[in-house]
């Protein structure tokens, strides 16, 4: 069972500009759409859209096309390199399970933004334990 520590730098307040943020969550929906868009994924999409427009006060977002290169050029902050990774992840897991198809993009999107080898295992390994652990305590 995860708890916030295991977590972070996910669920924690990560100072991000709206450039980072919309990279994030354009680069979110790359990985959804390496194995056919579900509507967990969507949702899960659309959710982050919201907040970010909420917290960062903009009109709705715009969600260009994302590349892992493209999101390692605009994500230089080391820890918001590794909550998009946690995010991509967390979004692999939507619909209960993360394919070969998602888990090849994400590892390209982690290699890129430099969370390779055992930092990207055990950020995979953390947010997938806690997914089936179905244990939201640890962000209470």
């Amino acid at each position: 069972m995860a708890n916030r520590e295991d977590l972070a730098p996910l669920f924690t307040d990560v100072a991000m500009t709206s450039d980072d943020a919309n990279a994030i969550v354009a680069a979110l929906r790359d990985i959804a759409e390496s194995d056919g868009v579900h509507d967990e994924e969507l949702q899960m999409i659309a959710g982050f859209v919201e907040m970010l427009d909420a917290d960062l006060g903009d009109s709705p977002s715009k969600l260009g096309k994302m590349t892992p290169e493209k999101l390692a050029q605009t994500l230089v902050d080391p820890t918001l390199r590794t909550v998009a990774v946690q995010c991509a992840v967390l979004l692999g897991m939507a619909d209960g399970k993360l394919t070969e198809k998602e888990r090849a993009r994400i590892v390209e999107y982690a290699t890129a933004l430099g969370v390779t080898g055992k930092d990207y295992d055990k950020v995979e390994a953390t947010i997938v334990g806690w997914v089936k652990s179905g244990d939201a305590a640890a962000l209470m």
